[in-house]
């Protein structure tokens, strides 16, 4: 019961709407407001064909045990009227209206009531109604036709399960393992269980009573040990059902639902007693059997047919097969359902207990397959949604992950087409926080998961919105359309995301958001979606947003275009304030709905719900203006604005027709409208003087102001030159601007027209010259040029300081177009000036104008001349002198040549006995005024005879004379040479080599004279030996006496 209060507070809060999915040039100026004192009128808003307009009051109270209601709004008389509906005692505080859906063509209604109380026992559950209307508000069907009854307070199950020597130690725990998880399962219901084990022997482990007595009854599973033996299946069967576990002494309960569940791996073996014996009994007694047949053994027909017919019937819907044990898990939510949908059963049309608090029609969508309902409350809030099929139980559709928990699946719904296979489309806005919105296919009969798309903030309650939009009008889904309100960010509040469909199993992403406008961090953008159809008359849909919490909750709606290549502008055309229609709105925006005519003009209406009031804003007749302008003659003569040296002024040059086309963009009922439309004229805009005026205010300016209708809309004004006209190749433009206000049109409550947005309303025409270019039209023509420099023969650099180029233009063919000459030069010149010396025609001046160019290199610079711009006439012809400046330093890219040569006289110079020395000197650069001087240094060689040397040394230089000249005056070449002569004497050197010979000789006869008488030359090696000799002797002797010594006795 908390948990059902929180998610009211939840609703009731936020102001929530399911809008479903159905703007710009909204009228704000006459808006039709509808008011009833109702609570909750407002909250849901929905257009019907027929011109019928449906606002949902689910707060107000009908009477003690009814909320809600639905009114019929009329635009002809303001009023709404209360709706009358045929809705069931049941229906407990219903609160109808909380959710509006249409069909796809807006034919039938599907109205709900989320939020049926339904008291069972101590317990109150949250059902849903839901109800059909036509096109003429008749009721055709309610959904459900009956809500479920309560589900029984007791329910008895017992297990019966095979302890047969087939099945080995760990199946058998794994068994023991399944029973434990479905008892878990039911904890929370008023359910006992009982256990027995067969084989050919029966063992009852725990009865009923047992299991009511226990605080834990996973003690009396886990003790279970496995019996082994035979497989006697029917006699255990009979033993429950006749004398065992369904009596009161073991604690079965008199109005309880009786279950059994068998389990077993295979056929009965050797046992005596056949089921045909055994289950009328158990069909007598009323006990519900479910049997689950485990292994291999069940591949084989008689060991399936053996599970059919220990089932009850249908057998599809009670028995389960697995390949073996440990698949036993996947079928324990089946089996729990299916337990749970016996529960109270009457009829095949019940819905499950897991459903009890689903809040069916919490959303609502209509499709080709039948109403489709959100149940947000099933399976622990993990939601899902019902689709009521004709003729067939609801179809329950959601996702069995485990994350889903609390997630709200069902809280938006939608439907989206492609190739004629529609798909559903679901949000979960809790989904981890953060939101998702999953898209849903329906495969060979079953619903599959084909997509989708989670949101990136927590707390954003991404998905509690959607719309589907086919924008390009081809029947085909383009876009989904994925709300956010509670999207955060700084100074604005909800965001939505423009997702296109997902084609087969691409990944599903959004890329463009649409946000509303800044200053609104609590505005809950998004709150409310809604196609409102082609409102501007492009053949391409338009989206409208609600934001109710904008300015403090006065709320705000959006206008967003539609764009080709079927996605959305995310640039809002239009924004409209709940303050600036009313000053007492509340929550403008909480509810929309458009794409219908209930103004029965032609034209889409869009209506917002309030809080207690319900706005409808017509669309404006949408209007496009073509504008066409052209010169009568279609080119300006040229007798008119060539003056040959006659200055005439205010020449009629012709005139110009301007048309206005005025049409509708969108089809409409309400006949010729008008408008006033401002539109100002201007004669060459832009240029410092005009070359023509209005013959009407003798100014190049105009400005008209009519009021039009449809239709085309022509003036024609005349146009006069003031001046002669020296540009006459650029055309003389006419620019017009207009503006456009549409009146009031009586008929219609003051509705207006407006002219289409982005529309052009700047346009420009040209009225051209006449060519002199003969009957073809086409310009040839025979440009010739001369130039001399003027009598210079030789260009001196740091002489000449200017360069006078003189040069001669003509024409000998048709008129040229903008004529230029290019001067191509060294950077040493640089451009000055130009005069002009001759004009073919002096009574009409000559135009020249020069203009050096930006150098692209250091190599080369130019120049360019325009000759008469723009039109250099046939048979012109004129001479004009360009003048450049020189560089005193200027490097004229040429290369000086300088040689030197050295003659050595004579001639006849022999070289075999001397080595001859050459010298050559390089000059890298010689500068203007420098001197360079040269040295050569030396030594001269001895030679063996006299010899007179004479050196003489000439410089020459030798350079181009086609670049570079002598400076006049110094044409003499300076020559320099010096000669340098000496005598050598050879002196003889024989007497002083004779001399110095005898001398020597006679010295060395004194010095041997005088060794000789020293004795020098005097032999004594014969002495020498004697007395060696002697000497020896002498040392033996004392060696012996000494060795007599030393040995004598002591």
């Amino acid at each position: 019961s908390n948990h059902i209060l929180s998610f009211m507070v939840i609703y009731l809060n936020t102001e929530h709407t399911l809008a479903s999915c159905h703007g710009f040039n909204l009228d704000i100026k006459h808006p039709i407001i509808f008011q009833k004192d109702a609570a909750g009128f407002g909250q849901s808003v929905v257009q019907l064909e027929g011109f019928r307009l449906v606002v949902g009051a689910p707060l107000v109270k009908v009477s003690d045990s009814q909320t809600g209601r639905l009114y019929e709004c009329k635009y002809d008389t303001g009023r709404c009227v209360p709706i009358p509906l045929q809705i069931p005692q049941e229906a407990v505080n219903m609160s109808l209206g909380l959710s509006l859906a249409t069909g796809p063509n807006s034919s039938q209604l599907l109205a709900c009531g989320p939020t049926v109380h339904q008291v069972c026992g101590k317990n109150i559950y949250m059902k849903g109604f839901c109800f059909v209307l036509d096109s003429k508000l008749q009721q055709q069907k309610t959904i459900p036709a009956a809500l479920q009854e309560c589900p029984k307070q007791e329910n008895d199950i017992v297990f019966v399960i095979d302890g047969s020597t087939s099945i080995d130690s760990h199946d058998f725990q794994q068994m023991k393992s399944f029973v434990r998880a479905v008892i878990n399962q039911f904890k929370e219901t008023n359910t006992l269980f009982s256990l027995m084990q067969y084989s050919n022997r029966l063992k009852i482990h725990f009865t009923f009573a047992d299991f009511q007595r226990s605080t834990n009854w996973g003690n009396l599973v886990n003790p279970i040990l496995q019996l082994r033996g035979l497989t006697y299946t029917a006699t255990a069967i009979r033993k429950v059902v006749r004398t065992e576990l369904f009596q009161s002494r073991n604690g079965a309960r008199k109005n309880a639902t009786k279950i059994l569940i068998v389990i077993t791996d295979g056929e009965k073996y050797q046992d005596k007693l056949q089921y045909k014996d055994v289950i009328p009994e158990a069909e007598q007694a009323g006990i519900i059997r479910y049997a689950i047949g485990v292994g291999d053994a069940f591949e084989y027909a008689s060991a399936q047919e053996e599970l059919n017919i220990i089932a009850s019937q249908p057998a599809k819907e009670h028995v389960f097969q697995v390949d073996n044990f440990s698949a036993l898990k996947t079928i324990q939510e089946d089996l729990q359902e299916k337990i749970f949908s016996i529960e109270g059963t009457q009829s095949k049309s019940s819905i499950s207990f897991r459903h009890e608090m689903s809040q069916a029609g919490f959303s609502a969508a209509l499709s080709y397959m039948g109403p489709v309902l959100g149940t947000v409350g099933s399976f622990d809030w993990s939601g899902g949604v019902a689709l009521y099929s004709s003729n067939e139980d609801p179809v329950f559709i959601k996702t069995s992950k485990e994350d889903m928990n609390d997630a709200y699946l069902g809280y938006s719904t939608t439907v989206a087409t492609w190739n004629r296979v529609q798909r559903l489309v679901l949000g979960a806005p809790r989904y981890q926080h953060t939101g998702k919105v999953i898209v849903f296919t329906d495969v060979d009969g079953t619903w599959k998961q084909e997509a989708e798309v989670k949101g990136t903030q927590i707390g954003s309650y991404f998905g509690a919105t959607l719309c589907s939009i086919d924008v390009n009008q081809d029947s085909n889904t383009d876009l989904i359309l994925i709300g956010a309100p509670y999207y955060y960010e700084q100074n604005r509040g909800g965001q939505v995301a423009i997702c296109p469909l997902p084609r087969q199993r691409a990944k599903w992403t959004c890329e463009v958001v649409l946000r509303g406008h800044q200053g609104h961090p609590l505005g809950r953008f998004g709150e409310a979606l809604a196609v409102a159809g082609d409102t501007n008359g492009d053949k391409i849909k338009d989206v409208v947003v609600g934001a109710p919490g904008e300015e403090e909750n006065k709320g705000a709606i959006y206008l967003f275009h539609g764009v080709s290549g079927a996605s959305i502008n995310p640039s809002y055309s239009q924004r409209i304030s709940g303050s600036l229609l009313s000053p007492t709105l509340q929550y403008f925006g909480q509810s929309l709905s458009g794409g219908q005519d209930l103004t029965q003009d032609g034209l889409l209406d869009v209506t917002v719900g309030a809080k207690g009031q319900v706005l409808l804003l017509r669309t404006r007749p949408v209007l496009r203006v073509d504008v066409s302008i052209t010169f009568t003659p279609p080119e300006l003569p040229r007798s008119v604005f060539e003056c040959w040296g006659q200055e005439t002024t205010n020449q009629e040059a012709g005139a110009a027709v301007i048309c206005l086309t005025i049409y509708k963009n969108t089809p409409d009922q309400l006949g010729d409208v008008q408008s006033s439309v401002a539109y100002d004229l201007a004669l060459d805009a832009g240029r410092l003087s005009p070359r023509a005026t209005f013959a009407e205010t003798k100014n190049w300016t105009l400005t008209r102001v009519k009021t039009l209708g449809l239709g085309n809309h022509c003036e024609t004004v005349k146009l006069l030159l003031p001046y002669c006209v020296e540009d006459s190749v650029t055309p003389i433009s006419l620019r017009l601007n207009f503006s456009l206000v549409g009146q009031h049109i009586t008929s219609s409550r003051n509705l207006r027209p407006v002219l289409e947005v982005g529309s052009q309303n700047l346009f420009t025409s040209h009225f051209p010259f006449e060519k002199n270019c003969g009957t073809d039209h086409f310009c040839e023509d025979d440009l010739s040029i001369t130039f001399h420099f003027s009598g210079l023969q030789l260009l001196v650099v740091g002489s000449n300081l200017e360069l006078n180029v003189t040069v001669t233009v003509k024409n000998q063919g048709e008129d040229s177009y903008r004529t230029m000459v290019t001067f191509f030069y060294p950077p040493g010149l640089s451009y000055r000036r130009v005069s002009l010396t001759q004009n073919w025609r002096p009574q009409r001046s000559m135009r020249l104008a020069c203009e050096a160019a930006v150098p692209e290199n250091k190599t080369l610079k130019s120049t360019s001349c325009s000759i008469n711009h723009p039109i250099f006439q046939e048979g012109a012809e004129v001479t004009f002198v360009a003048t450049f400046d020189i560089s005193p330093t200027a490097t004229l890219g040429a290369k000086v040549l300088m040689k030197a040569k050295t003659y050595l006289f004579p001639p006849f110079q022999d070289c075999s006995i001397a080595v001859c020395l050459k010298i050559k000197c390089d000059i890298s650069s010689l500068g203007v005024q420098e001197e360079l001087d040269f040295t050569l240094k030396g030594n001269l060689s001895f030679f063996w005879v006299s010899q007179k040397w004479l050196v003489k040394s000439s410089a020459e230089i030798i350079f181009n004379e086609s670049v570079y000249s002598q400076l006049q005056g110094q044409e003499a070449f300076l020559k320099s040479q010096v000669c340098v002569g000496k005598e050598y004497e050879i002196h003889n050197p024989i007497p002083l080599i004779a001399g110095s010979t005898v001398g020597g000789l006679l010295l060395l006869l004194l010095i041997t004279a005088g060794l000789f008488r020293l004795g020098f030359f005097k032999r004594h090696y014969k002495e020498m030996i004697e007395e060696n000799i002697q000497s020896t002797h002498f040392s033996n002797e004392d060696s012996n006496s000494l060795t007599d010594d030393l040995t004598a006795p002591k």
